[in-house]
């Protein structure tokens, strides 16, 4: 431990755990305490208490047959029953006692949380404060001073809504307990709720007239009330000019739609050719102010085996639009001459094509390469302005079987052909992680390809490169 800072820090963990442990084995021993303290539970059975009247009696033999004339069964039966009743009402009694004992231990229990609760509070630990009150009302939940000491915590770590529903509780056991009112009173003034704050206040000083504390806050209340009243006139005002606002927009826009003579625009029908069976639609216009406000129907759609008929209506209507845009075509063709287009046109436009630039990623490279797929000379130049080294960085992982093969042809057809090199391609392309593969999938006379290349390559290149190639692709 050469570190001053963590020697001081291991010091200070040491003690917080010595602190943690003295404070258990302190609370430990007050229980300890208690619990001798306490009463002895009645675990005891108790003696069987005799009856004289039953003492006192002797057994009548059987053969005294005078003794059992004179005895009296209606006086025997009563007697029989009153020892019953003093049985159960003993086994009462005892229940009772057992349930009085448990709720004094658990209710001393909850006095000792809180008492703690109450020691934490003072020192300003709301978190621990917190727990204790709660372990209070898990042993006695009929006090209500412990959920409005728990108020108070909620209070001080901003906890308002939970502050709220402790109070209520606590008003429930008990409704004149002052401290309950006011607690919640704050809570409600921090959320905004003055309305409620002013009600609670209110039942302070029916409780307390004297209380200053009660006093102060309606005063409070009250202003931010009247604040509040005073910033909903402007607001209201507000609403009432945008509500304006809007109907004289709506006045306009209908007046828009109206020509100077009060007369509604004339829609425009186009002139559509007449068909047996089919019905033209027109369309209704309607100011805004004018058009209903119903939500759409939704509509109800049933599958139905169609006729003949109806599918030569359909195809009618289908043919319509088809034959007026023909109509419009030939009525302008009529002023403009058609200028046929010659084939070397299309070679000359096919020529100015733009070549794309470098690819960074290999999706530009698949996309350019779909591009210029149909004409090998675009390719050979799009393929020439790339490095071929820098292949394995724009490929990676990523290198289809079908742009390999194209690569190779491209390479043997043109490249060969113009006399460029192609040493530095093949180095690229024998980089790539998955070259085994691609050549495991290639054809006879895609091997073949590969051959010749490196044969074209082997007099331009050192035997250690050649051999190198020649393993990559194993050839």
């Amino acid at each position: 431990m050469n570190n001053p800072y963590l020697l001081k820090k291991q010091l200070q963990e040491n003690e917080e755990e010595l602190s943690n442990y003295l404070r258990d084995m302190n609370i430990w021993q007050e229980q300890m305490k208690r619990k001798e303290r306490s009463p002895p539970k009645p675990n005891e059975k108790k003696k069987p208490k005799i009856n004289p009247s039953k003492a006192s009696k002797s057994k009548i033999s059987s053969w005294d047959y005078s003794a059992w004339d004179k005895f009296d069964v209606d006086d025997a039966c009563k007697e029989v029953d009153t020892q019953n009743e003093l049985k159960k009402n003993d086994n009462y009694g005892s229940s009772v006692d057992c349930l009085n004992n448990k709720l004094q231990s658990k209710q001393s229990e909850g006095l000792y949380e809180k008492n703690l609760g109450n020691a934490l509070v003072q020192k300003q630990k709301w978190a621990e404060a917190i727990l204790r009150y709660t372990r209070a009302i898990e042993y006695y939940d009929k006090d209500p001073i412990f959920y409005a000491n728990r108020a108070l915590c909620y209070l001080k770590t901003n906890e308002f809504k939970l502050a709220i529903i402790d109070c209520t509780s606590s008003l429930k056991l008990d409704k004149t307990y002052v401290k309950a009112f006011q607690r919640r009173s704050a809570a409600y003034m921090a959320l905004g709720m003055y309305n409620e704050a002013k009600k609670d206040i209110q039942d302070v000083l029916k409780l307390e007239p004297n209380n200053n504390q009660a006093k102060v806050d309606i005063e409070v209340v009250n202003n931010k009330i009247k604040q509040g009243e005073i910033q909903k006139i402007p607001d209201i005002k507000c609403q009432k000019t945008n509500a304006t606002n809007n109907l004289q927009s709506k006045i306009i826009s209908s007046k828009m739609l109206c020509k100077e003579d009060d007369k509604p625009i004339q829609v425009v029908i186009p002139d559509w050719p007449e068909r047996v069976g089919c019905k033209q639609i027109t369309s209704i216009h309607k100011p805004p102010h004018l058009r209903s406000k119903k939500p759409f129907s939704t509509l109800k759609i049933n599958d139905v085996q169609a006729n003949q008929e109806e599918l030569n209506n359909i195809y009618l209507l289908q043919t319509t639009l088809k034959e007026v845009c023909e109509t419009k075509n030939k009525d302008q063709s009529i002023n403009k001459e058609i200028i046929p287009m010659k084939k070397n046109s299309v070679q000359t436009i096919k020529k100015h094509t733009a070549i794309p630039p470098v690819p960074l990623t290999y999706v530009q490279l698949k996309q350019d390469w779909a591009c210029l797929q149909n004409d090998p000379k675009l390719l050979f130049q799009y393929l020439k302005q790339i490095p071929g080294k820098r292949i394995p960085s724009i490929v990676r992982n990523s290198m289809d079987n079908d742009l390999f093969v194209d690569i190779l042809r491209i390479l043997r057809a043109e490249f060969v052909k113009n006399g460029c090199d192609i040493t530095d391609y093949l180095i690229g392309i024998s980089e790539l992680p998955r070259l085994q593969m691609l050549v495991m999938f290639c054809s006879s006379n895609e091997v073949s390809c590969i051959k010749e290349l490196l044969n074209h390559v082997s007099n331009s290149v050192s035997e250690n490169t050649f051999k190198n190639l020649k393993e990559s692709f194993g050839v």
